[in-house]
């Protein structure tokens, strides 16, 4: 049993997570003229930081920390955290520093984890996390959104497609296989590097890349098998082979525009991963990550389809807005891709609750 100045620090960092996620909501409503009080630091621009290291590298960071169980690997969730409400207060310079050192301390637990149990999935998830180190010096060093985005693009994916892999033995895929896979990852970082100098070219290639990973992970992901199953995991199933299709239709995006700096194309890519890829897979693995991070269990209800339609219509919505310029149907996806993540945490909470009064 943790001790209780453990589970105090833990549930902090996770209302700070929670924090980030929210306020990387609201500054992105922003963007659409949300008709609300707007906070200096709270706009548009701060969308992209906030639900990156507000959010994911927080909760991220902070799942690696509960995994590990030492203590010290707690101070890359709490810098995130402190990054967060240091950006949000405005103290820009000291939520940097903060910033580059949960990227530093994130890539030192996912390195002690490779050399603690040798894996291609580890080695992948290593390689997520010093794409965000990559791209947060990049912000740091005060470089555009558009210029790093790759690398901020790169950890979350690289890190689901590390535990896709792990969670994937199952399906044995053949070593060969595993390296193969491997080698792409390394090419498509090589691409996302490359963007640097030609920018049209290596997102081109890195749209190839792309495509053909996420046809290897469909070609070995279990989730082909349980999607025939019941209640979560066949909930979890549709996402995830939601989140591939999503995924390739960004490389695809990729292929036909390159990676433009910025406008409806620029917005339709990063959403394409982000929402598309991103967030179907946090709904997939929701009813794994709250067990092991808290220890509850979230009853099943059918009511979870309900925010999994609205992200996907809603996606689908906001991209075809972003193709044809119609800036009504693209602010009508961005909004309703929050009401379908906002959905989707009410409803576990609901649930946890309801799971909580029943075990007294």
């Amino acid at each position: 049993m943790k001790p209780a100045y453990t589970n105090l620090l833990f549930g902090l960092l996770m209302a700070g997570a929670a924090a980030g996620l929210l306020s990387g909501l609201y500054s992105g409503l922003m963007l659409f003229g949300l008709p609300v009080p707007q906070p200096p630091v709270l706009t548009g621009p701060a969308h992209g930081p906030l639900m990156i290291n507000g959010f994911l590298a927080a909760l991220i960071s902070l799942e690696r920390a509960a995994a590990m169980e030492r203590k010290w690997t707690y101070a890359a969730p709490i810098s995130f955290v402190l990054s967060t409400g240091l950006f949000i207060a405005g103290h820009i310079l000291w939520s940097s520093l903060f910033l580059l050192t949960g990227s530093f301390l994130l890539v030192a637990v996912l390195f002690l984890l490779w050399r603690q149990h040798p894996s291609t999935w580890h080695m992948i998830m290593l390689l997520g996390g010093i794409s965000l180190l990559i791209g947060n010096a990049g912000f740091a060093l005060g470089l555009s959104i558009p210029e790093l985005v790759g690398w901020w693009i790169a950890f979350p994916v690289l890190t689901i497609f590390g535990e896709r892999l792990e969670l994937n033995r199952l399906m044995r895929p053949p070593e060969k296989a595993q390296w193969i896979f491997t080698g792409l990852i390394f090419l498509w970082m090589g691409t996302l590097a490359l963007v640097h100098i030609t920018r049209y070219t290596a997102w081109i290639a890195s749209g190839i890349l792309l495509i053909v990973m996420a046809g290897w992970l469909l070609k070995y992901d279990i989730a082909r098998r349980t999607i025939r199953t019941v209640e979560w995991t066949r909930f979890s199933a549709l996402n995830m082979l939601t989140a591939y299709g999503w995924i390739i239709l960004a490389g695809i995006f990729g292929l036909i525009y390159g990676l433009p700096w910025a406008g409806p194309i620029y917005d339709a890519i990063l959403h394409l991963y982000f929402v598309g890829f991103v967030f179907s897979m946090i709904f997939a693995h929701a009813a794994v990550i709250i067990p092991a991070l808290t220890g509850l269990i979230v009853p099943w209800s059918r009511y979870f389809y309900l925010p999994y339609a609205l992200l996907n219509l809603f996606l689908l919505a906001r991209v075809i807005g972003d193709i044809f310029w119609l800036p009504e149907l693209r602010s009508a996806g961005a909004y309703g891709n929050v009401a379908a993540i906002l959905l989707f945490l009410g409803g576990i909470l609901s649930q946890g609750v309801r799971k909580i009064k029943e075990q007294r």
